[in-house]
């Protein structure tokens, strides 16, 4: 696999592309942008991880964290690593666990880019949604409130479920926000926002796509 490896600790970095060479793994050290091509991505914080998240949904990712920081690894999972450990790793299990994460996410088909619904042509990767000939912008959340919906037809997804994996904060937070989102997005998606046929309420549930 061509791994991506964007770590701050030189001595750390070194070890690791070592052990990822033996395993018979090509390294790159470079900024993980979403302009780099990689099968696996080793990052070192968790800013990084959801950074790389939103730029590539579908990435393979892996945080390595300080000497016995579980905060640190707990965040790198939060912001959307697929699975972090720190410096006191095993070399035997590093690897094995690297080759786990990549063949997981090369099983795993690559996210809708495109949906047409109802009239409406939705380009994600380029953050449009086109009705009778107008595009119309959307936001980066709106995007992904769209991914997550859209890959789930006939399927009601809760607020609390949108909280977490559309906002990533606790499913349990007291906020409209999602609400608030969904009546913005129906703007830009539904013929008639007031009876929408796209993204529909089920009361006391969510909301459900299609």
């Amino acid at each position: 696999m061509h791994v991506l490896v964007d770590l701050a600790d030189p001595r750390l970095t070194r070890e690791i592309v070592e052990l990822l060479e033996r395993a018979g793994h090509s390294i790159e050290r470079a900024t993980a942008t979403a302009d780099k091509q990689f099968d696996v991505a080793l990052v070192g914080t968790a800013e990084l991880a959801a950074k790389l998240r939103k730029a590539k949904p579908a990435a393979a990712i892996v945080a390595v964290t300080k000497l016995g920081d579980v905060p640190a690894r707990i965040r790198a999972l939060d912001a959307g690593a697929d699975d972090a450990f720190d410096a006191s790793f095993a070399p035997s299990q590093m690897v094995a666990r690297v080759g786990a994460v990549g063949r997981r996410a090369a099983l795993t088909p690559p996210p809708i880019e495109r949906v047409e619904i109802s009239g409406c042509t939705i380009d994600l990767s380029a953050a449009t949604a086109t009705r009778d000939g107008t595009p119309t912008p959307l936001t980066a959340r709106e995007v992904e409130l769209v991914r997550w919906l859209s890959a789930r037809p006939g399927q009601i997804a809760s607020r609390g479920e949108l909280l977490q994996h559309v906002w990533r904060v606790s499913p349990a937070s007291e906020t409209r926000a999602v609400d608030v989102a969904i009546a913005a997005l129906r703007q830009k998606l539904e013929r008639d926002p007031a009876s929408p046929a796209i993204i529909v309420s089920v009361r006391g549930a969510g909301y459900r796509w299609g």
